[in-house]
């Protein structure tokens, strides 16, 4: 009886093979970190500092603010600045503000407003991908950060299945990168990117992310970016997050901008 029972088990086995899980491919981490950004509403307080060389060149503090609608799949960044216009001692009272409101629908172009202080108007500006964000290392571009990871074709180059390496070949004309690589970083079913590092025009510069925090169940974010390329760096610190089911879409339309007189 015995032997008869092995022999079930055995022939069982062979005919109903245990199943494994197949391991994500890299379509599949990038959505999970894409998943991460899409919540209705966000919004952070930060400084921005900029270097040329080890010279402290401008420094901003700022709100960022990010929209999701996801039945129209519409993302809204909204950021505003106030600036010294350098970091010597004897400037800091000269100060200039500026806001910018951006939104992107699936592949297209974003719409790009910009308020003018002195004109006390806001106005539609041209959106030029590849142009640095207030004379930073960063770009215009890495602003709609939920559509960015949709203009990219994804590869391996490194398949470890806790912090793979993954390389982006953009299928979206206005990507203003020829090669991106994404190094990401597994917690729980999550997956962060910690690390970027963007080819474009021949030059390189990379983007680390670091000192993680849970701002809410299940959503990370990091409290340091570091930007650096040949010449000089963009430091920036995420200061407090917000984030909400409630979406907020009166604070990211341009009319509300314009001051009363």
């Amino acid at each position: 009886m015995k032997t008869i029972l092995l022999l079930v088990l055995f022939f069982s086995a062979m005919l109903f093979p245990k199943t494994t899980s197949a391991a994500p491919t890299a379509q599949e981490i990038i959505a999970l970190a894409q998943q991460q950004l899409t919540v209705p509403s966000e919004f952070v307080l930060g400084e921005m500092k900029v270097y040329r060389g080890e010279r402290l060149n401008r420094r901003y503090s700022f709100v960022l603010g990010k929209l999701w609608d996801a039945p129209t799949q519409t993302e809204s960044v909204r950021i505003d600045f106030q600036s010294a216009i350098n970091s010597s001692p004897d400037s800091s009272s000269l100060y200039s503000d500026h806001r910018y409101l951006l939104k992107r629908t699936a592949q297209v172009l974003p719409t790009q407003w910009l308020y003018l202080p002195a004109l006390r108007r806001v106005r539609i500006t041209p959106y030029r991908p590849d142009d640095p964000l207030l004379q930073s290392d960063y770009l215009f571009y890495d602003l709609t950060t939920i559509h960015d990871f949709s203009d990219y074709r994804y590869r391996f180059v490194e398949t470890n299945e806790q912090t793979p390496i993954i390389e982006g070949e953009p299928h979206t004309s206005f990507v203003p990168y020829q090669r991106t690589l994404f190094t990401l970083e597994r917690r729980g079913g999550a997956y962060l990117v910690t690390k970027i590092s963007y080819i474009a025009g021949g030059k390189e510069w990379q983007v680390y992310f670091s000192a993680f925090t849970e701002i809410a169940p299940g959503r990370f974010r990091p409290r340091q970016m570091l930007v650096t390329r040949e010449g000089g760096r963009t430091e920036v610190t995420f200061q407090h997050w917000t984030v909400s089911d409630i979406p907020t879409p009166r604070l990211f339309t341009p009319l509300i901008w314009k001051p009363r007189c």
